[in-house]
This record gives C-alpha cells, sequence and structure tokens, in this order.
C-alpha cells in the first residue's frame, strides 16, 4: 500500500468533512506504519474534534515521542488538552511548539487563545502579535489580540482588531459578537446593538441574544429585551442568567406575576444561585408578598456584593425566639435610607424584652440615639461591650415574621437629638417652605435612573408664595448653582442629625427615593417622593401613592414614562400652586 497516497485520501476527506472515511483511511496508514507521525497527528486532530480529547493527547504524544522535533503534534497536544481542561498544561505544549518553529504563526495563536482564557491578557496580547506579525491575514489571530485587549480594558483598541478579523472574514460572527461586547462595555450600547444582531444573523446563539437583551436593557428597552431573553431561553432552556435577566426585567415593566413565574422555576432548575433567591425577593416584596419575599431576601449574604454590609461577630446570629433578657446588638446594612427605614425594628425587639445596641454608621449616630427602647448606639471603632446575640438590621422582617399589617407605624419614631444644628432661620423664612434633593447616594447601582437634576425642580422656582431649600448632600450638591434663589443647606449639614433639625423646620421635603425621605417619614413631615420607572425600590410596591411605612402626608409620585421628571415635577408643582393660593 501506498502510505502517503492514503494519506493524501484522507486529508481530501477530512477537508470535505467526511471524517468517518478520514479516519478509515488514518487507520490503513497507521496498519502498514504504526509510527507514522502525520498518521498520528491526524488522528489526534480527528480525535479532538470528536470530543475525545484524552485519545487525542494520547495521540498527539505518541507521534511527538517519533518526533520530538516537529512542532505540530505539539499544536495537537495543546489543542487536545485545552479542550480537555486542562490549560495549565496546553500553555507548555503551545510553547514548545512556538520553541520548535518561530516561523509559524498556528502555535502563538494558540498560545494566545489560552492565554486569554487563563486572564493572562498581557502575555496574550504578545503571542497575538507575533502571530500577525507573522501572517497578518488570518482573522482568529486578530480577533485573539483583541480579546486580550479587551481583557487589559482597552475596549477601543479592542474593536479595531476585531474590526480586522471581519474585514479579513466578514461572514465569520465571533468577531461581530465581540464588538458588541467591547462597545457595550464602553456604554454604546446602541451600536452594540447593531454589531449583536449582524452576529446572530450570521450564527444564532443564546450568549448572542442574552447580550442584546442586556444593551436593550441598557437603552431602556424593556419590552424587547423581554423577547431577546426568551430567544436566548428557546436555545438554552438551563441559561441560568437568562432566567434571572427576564425575571428582573419583567419585574421592572411590572409584569410582576410573570416574573415570579419565570424566577421560581428558574430557582427549580438552579436553586444554589443568590441571583435568582434575589432577584424573587424583590418581585415577591414588590407584590405584598412579604411572607416568601423576606424569607428570599435572607439570600442577599451569598451575594458578592453584599459582602461590605457582612458583619460576622463571635456570638450567634438571633434566628428568632425569645429575647428576653438578651443583650442583641443589631447591626445595620446597606444605605442610609433603609437603616432609617428598618431602624424601628430595633425598638420591636427591646419591646419583646432585649437590651438592644444598634450598629450604625457614624452619620447615623446622632440621630439613631432619639430612638425608642435603645440601651445604647454605636459606630465601627466604639467599644460594644458584651452581648448575647447579633442580627443583621433587615433580616429583622423575617425573624419577626412582619407583614404589611404589623409594621410599626407609629410617626414620628425618631427626633432631632440635642446638639443638632441651628435652623430657627429656616423657620422663619417666609411662606411654604420646601427641602429639594434631587440625587442619591452613588454606591447604589440604579442611582443614575432614580436620581433627577437639580435643573428638573426648576419649573418649582417660578411659584410664588414658596421659600426653596437644597438638602441636597455629596458631588451633586453642586447642581444647586443651577436653580437660582435657592437656599444651599449643604454647608451646614454635617450628618443626618442635622438633617433633622432642617427638615424639622420645613413644611414639606421633595425629593428623589433617597435616605431623606425615609428621614423626613421617620420624623412625621409632610413628603412627596419622586419615583422613576422602572423603580427599584421594592418597599414602595406598585399601584399606590401611600406607604404602609409612614401613614399620614407622605405620597409616591410615579413617572408614568421612564426618564420623564417633568410630568412629576409638574405634578408637585400644581400641589404647590393649590397650596399658596390666596
Amino acid at each position: 500500500m501506498d502510505v502517503q497516497a492514503k494519506l493524501d485520501e484522507g486529508r481530501d476527506h477530512h477537508r470535505e468533512g467526511r471524517f468517518g472515511d478520514a479516519a478509515r483511511c488514518y487507520k490503513a496508514a497507521l496498519e502498514a506504519e504504526p509510527n507514522n507521525v502525520d498518521a498520528l497527528n491526524l488522528m489526534s486532530v480527528l480525535a479532538q474534534m470528536a470530543g475525545d480529547n484524552r485519545t487525542a493527547a494520547v495521540l498527539a504524544a505518541q507521534a511527538i515521542s517519533v518526533q520530538p522535533d516537529w512542532y505540530v503534534p505539539y499544536v495537537s497536544l495543546g489543542n487536545a488538552l485545552q479542550a480537555g481542561g486542562e490549560p495549565g498544561r496546553a500553555v507548555d505544549a503551545f510553547q514548545q511548539a512556538v520553541t520548535l518553529c518561530s516561523e509559524a504563526p498556528e502555535p502563538y495563536l494558540n498560545l494566545a487563545n489560552v492565554l486569554n482564557d487563563l486572564g493572562r491578557h498581557a502575555e496574550a496580547a504578545k503571542m497575538a502579535v507575533e502571530a500577525v506579525v507573522i501572517d497578518g491575514s488570518i482573522p482568529e489571530s486578530h480577533n485573539a489580540f483583541g480579546n486580550a485587549l479587551a481583557g487589559m480594558n482597552s475596549p477601543e483598541e479592542a474593536v479595531e482588531a476585531y474590526q480586522k478579523a471581519v474585514y479579513l472574514r466578514p461572514e465569520w460572527d465571533v468577531p461581530w459578537f465581540n464588538i458588541g461586547v467591547a462597545l457595550a462595555t464602553q456604554g454604546k450600547h446602541d451600536e452594540a446593538l447593531a454589531s449583536y444582531r449582524h452576529s446572530i444573523g450570521l450564527v444564532d446563539g443564546a450568549v448572542k441574544r442574552y447580550n442584546l437583551a442586556n444593551s436593550l436593557v441598557a437603552e431602556g428597552r424593556l419590552d424587547e429585551a423581554v423577547a431577546e431573553y426568551r430567544a436566548a431561553l428557546a436555545l438554552d432552556p438551563d441559561y441560568v442568567d437568562a432566567h434571572n435577566n427576564l425575571g428582573a426585567t419583567l419585574k421592572d415593566v411590572e409584569r410582576l406575576d410573570e416574573a415570579e413565574a419565570c424566577l421560581a422555576a428558574a430557582v427549580s432548575r438552579a436553586p444554589d444561585s443568590p441571583d435568582l433567591h434575589w432577584n424573587l425577593a424583590l418581585t415577591q416584596l414588590m407584590k405584598g408578598d412579604w411572607a416568601n419575599g423576606w424569607r428570599e431576601y435572607e439570600w442577599r449574604w451569598r451575594m458578592p456584593t453584599f459582602t461590605p454590609f457582612r458583619r460576622d461577630f463571635a456570638c450567634p446570629e438571633w434566628q428568632g425566639g425569645d429575647v428576653a433578657g438578651k443583650t442583641v446588638l443589631v447591626s445595620a446594612e446597606q444605605g442610609f435610607g433603609d437603616a432609617i427605614e428598618f431602624c424601628r425594628l430595633a425598638s420591636v425587639l427591646a419591646g419583646q424584652g432585649a437590651k438592644v445596641v444598634l450598629e450604625c454608621r457614624q452619620g447615623l449616630k446622632r440621630l439613631f440615639s432619639t430612638l425608642d427602647g435603645i440601651d445604647r448606639v454605636v459606630s465601627p471603632g466604639d467599644d460594644y461591650g458584651d452581648f448575647d446575640l447579633s442580627v443583621p438590621l433587615m433580616s429583622l422582617p423575617h425573624r419577626l415574621g412582619l407583614t404589611l399589617e404589623s409594621v410599626p407605624a407609629t410617626l414620628p419614631y425618631l427626633a432631632v437629638p440635642e446638639g443638632a444644628g441651628d435652623f430657627a432661620d429656616v423657620a422663619a423664612a417666609p411662606g411654604l417652605k420646601v427641602g429639594l434633593v434631587w440625587a442619591g447616594g452613588a454606591t447604589r447601582r440604579d442611582n443614575s435612573q432614580r436620581s433627577c437634576t437639580a435643573a428638573d425642580f426648576r419649573p418649582l422656582l417660578d411659584i410664588p408664595g414658596c421659600t426653596f431649600f437644597s438638602l441636597q448632600v455629596g458631588p451633586e450638591a453642586a447642581q444647586v448653582a443651577d436653580l437660582p434663589g435657592i437656599v444651599d443647606l449643604a454647608p451646614r449639614l454635617d450628618d443626618f442629625a442635622d438633617t433633622a433639625a432642617a427638615v424639622v423646620a420645613l413644611d414639606l421635603v421633595v425629593s428623589v427615593d433617597t435616605g431623606v425621605v425615609h428621614l423626613a417619614g421617620a420624623l412625621a413631615k409632610p413628603v412627596r417622593v419622586l419615583l422613576s420607572r422602572p423603580s427599584n425600590g421594592f418597599l414602595w410596591m406598585l399601584g399606590r401613592e401611600d406607604s404602609p411605612w409612614y401613614p399620614g402626608d407622605f405620597r409616591l409620585l410615579r413617572q408614568r414614562q421612564g426618564g420623564a421628571w417633568d410630568e412629576v415635577v409638574e405634578r408637585v408643582a400644581a400641589e404647590l400652586r393649590a397650596k399658596v393660593a390666596p
């Protein structure tokens, strides 16, 4: 038998996709020459293509033992090891291939790919450049370089590399998708949509649909995003992230029953996914299903975003039950508003006979000293003394079995402490005294959505009979310059005790969803809360203007359309005009 002719016949079958015929030719060649290095290597390639990576690695190693100075079987070995989940050994194989043949682009390219997989992007970039220098006509090399640049947080340069790959092979879907990812990383979601759609038009895929949906969410096109998440799940029903984002988006478009059904079904598929439980909790709480929602809310501690809030103390954590005669450390968590809203539950524990030590951030310490029934208020760095039990503040609703009907809503439950700022001048100001807040803290992920700008409040300033005060603090306080005639109180607000004193001097607080609305509510002052759409303020629920947390003159004014602050502000303006009308 002419072994070379049989190998050539096998290669022809191989190129045409007739892999079974190719394998028969290669096996025939090996029967004639058991140590034929070409046949061993080609059989390795076929095995790796069939997913039999172990056999592929064995055959490549056998080829190497026959001809250790030939780089090609090292490439085959590296491919088999990488596909088989051994990237470290794959790096060694590809590096040996590079050492044996520095003139071929393939070893550099494959080495770049596995280094990218390992997160060693700077090394990957060097290898990809070497491959491009040897032969710039290979689109995979430009794509690998783009992946390295993207991994090095250089998305603009990554797009340029991907575009070169697209130019060389416009029908290849992968770089089109990667362009979309890099554009989305830069916040250029509208441009990313076009790239994602082009890639999907070439080859559809669940991950592509998922990323397309994410960019649609970023663009505020939520109904379209729902359709794309569903398309992703049709392609991959076990795609947990798609289930999670679909549920979250259904919640945001206020289709709560669908959101709950989607997330509950996803939890049954992936019961250990904290993100699924978290979004299920938010959905159930927004629906008013507190019995289930607060239980699911306990999953927050398994999410990396909540790690900074976790406090571990050398004592048992209270899970419920009798606390009479026990000293319980209640640890406030998350934002200032959350702490102000839920601190009243520490008083519930005190009412059950516990001696309560309340831990909070320094900015709340003076304010929380006015909370009824609390033994002492501490902040990190203080002497906490001895305590028997600890509990995170926002676990109290679940541990206490809180319901909509049992919210402790006697107001006020906070007061202005002694030594707080003097705002007698504010109280003496003419007309209706209105405090404004337009932005929340930047640490909350949805801050840009829940916040407006100072300029959005300008229509209010033309209303006669009102004096306006800014309660805005932080970097956004500088926007007060956009509101001529408003009195800026920020320089006088050192902590929430001072802010409380200012709020008490006012007739009304108008604010987006920030800690100040909870403060004003806790002080029993009239409040108008401006809520974005969608709103992540799950405890405001849906379809109501009141709140069980703050009965009285406390109203929720919701956007009718996402981003439309003007019509919400106009509703406030109409009310103010009515209040000051002669």
